[in-house]
């Protein structure tokens, strides 16, 4: 395949954020509560149009408000998991019970992934990059399709940092307030430039999947083709 084959609608978020809802409890005032995911969203979208240079109005990101734990497919939402080029899963214990977070990871995974020519990436690179969100478990207990991509991790900071994202995760970081938002900051910082790399390594083909399409539990999903 050439350069040109690697076409990329231009409508397309670069990324996709894939969460678990936290549902507001019933005796609870309204209240965002998943104001923290959104806050991650802001700080991603904003590092990843700085680093493409993105024009302005164009979308680094897509991240679905509307639904409350996964009732309806909507055409956005088909349309961003059918062609951005990297899907990032906040993993936590929620997201591993989520059947909706699990059709959302089916409908990238099962999409074609081409390296692109004369790229440069490292073993286990890809354009799925797991990121951990809250305090997780041995990395064993995680489904076999999550286990064998690589969890991203950050590197090139203060030796305190990675250790302190993998102990807390991010939303252990912004719920630390200041004691959390240095190693916040460079972690999104970290998390940026790693997307941005899987764009200029990968090409994700477009497929929108229908809902009927996508099983509830996580798929292994194709390997990429050179």
């Amino acid at each position: 395949m050439s350069e040109e084959d690697f076409r990329v609608d231009p409508r397309a978020p670069v990324f996709f954020l894939s969460y678990a809802r936290a549902k507001q409890r019933p005796a609870e005032p309204p209240r965002d509560t998943n104001q923290k995911v959104f806050q991650l969203y802001v700080d991603l979208s904003d590092h990843v149009s700085e680093l493409l240079g993105l024009p302005a109005g164009s979308t680094a990101g897509f991240l679905d408000r509307v639904l409350d734990g996964g009732q309806v497919w909507a055409e956005d939402l088909a349309f961003a998991a059918g062609h951005c080029q990297v899907f990032i899963p906040l993993i936590s214990p929620q997201y591993l019970r989520s059947a909706w977070c699990a059709r959302e990871w089916n409908a990238f995974v099962r999409r074609r992934q081409v390296r692109r020519p004369d790229a440069r990436a490292t073993p286990g690179e890809r354009p799925v990059i797991p990121v951990n969100w809250s305090v997780m478990g041995r990395r064993r207990e995680l489904p076999e399709a999550i286990r064998r991509r690589q969890l991203f991790s950050p590197t090139g900071l203060p030796p305190d940092i990675a250790p302190q994202y993998q102990q807390e995760g991010i939303y252990g970081l912004l719920s630390l307030g200041r004691n959390g938002k240095d190693a916040y900051d460079a972690v999104v910082w970290r998390l940026a430039q790693r997307v941005v790399r899987a764009v200029d390594t990968h090409w994700v083909e477009p497929y929108v999947s229908q809902i009927e399409e996508l099983g509830d539990g996580f798929e292994e999903g194709g390997d990429e083709l050179d």
